[in-house]
């Protein structure tokens, strides 16, 4: 009788003990999903993303991004602190010529002279773990532009995001005035969460 009463301790033990590491897993799912991260589901087709300039504080607001509809990842993880390099060349267009600064990093790059998808693949090679693209009409302050696959069949295995031209303009020139090659960012950035009065808008767009 006590080795059966033993033997059933022992299996309610670890039945409880299951059903902790069920809840400490769904407890840490819950929290990357309303503090730190969006599912992948969430960033890559369907809706906007947000991302945070840390540094320079002259541009430090919070940035609403479209991503690419049809070609490469979501955003599998909580990219903090990281760095967005301003891509050699500008359009990146043709090989990367700052790839030491790109790898590892977000890049910036500009509208124009070829495919959104040749855009990131060339970033892809030097290394980028994302690409934000900023239309080359600085004077669009509202239009994003939907990124779509040029259906060559060239395989991009990292996140891409399209911001209006008067963005980029301005990132890129705060970049240029305090002699820095890149800026830090937060990405992706779920703001259902960010408290209204901690949203720093840009003051020559809106943000939502």
């Amino acid at each position: 009788s006590s080795g059966i009463n033993a033997e059933y301790g022992e299996n309610e033990l670890d039945r409880m003990n299951r059903v902790v590491e069920q809840l400490i897993s769904i407890l840490v799912f819950v929290y990357l999903v309303v503090c730190v991260e969006i599912p992948a589901a969430w960033t890559t087709f369907h809706q906007d993303v947000y991302f945070k300039i840390v540094d320079p504080l002259e541009i430090g607001y919070y940035y609403r991004a479209s991503p690419a509809k049809n070609f490469g990842k979501g955003f599998h993880q909580y990219f903090e602190h990281t760095l967005l390099v301003v891509a050699d060349p500008l359009h990146a267009c043709t090989e990367i010529l700052n790839p030491a600064k790109v790898s590892g990093n977000f890049v910036l790059v500009e509208r124009g002279e070829c495919s959104f998808v040749e855009k990131v693949s060339m970033c892809q090679s030097a290394g980028a773990t994302g690409v934000i693209v900023y239309d080359n009409a600085a004077d669009n302050r509202s239009n994003l532009v939907a990124m779509v696959d040029d259906d060559r069949g060239t395989q991009i295995d990292i996140p891409s995001l399209f911001i209006i031209g008067l963005d980029g303009f301005h990132i890129r020139r705060a970049l240029e005035r305090n002699s820095l090659e890149s800026a830090i960012i937060n990405v992706p950035i779920n703001m259902t969460y960010v408290p209204e009065h901690q949203i720093r808008k840009p003051p020559w767009t809106k943000l939502l």
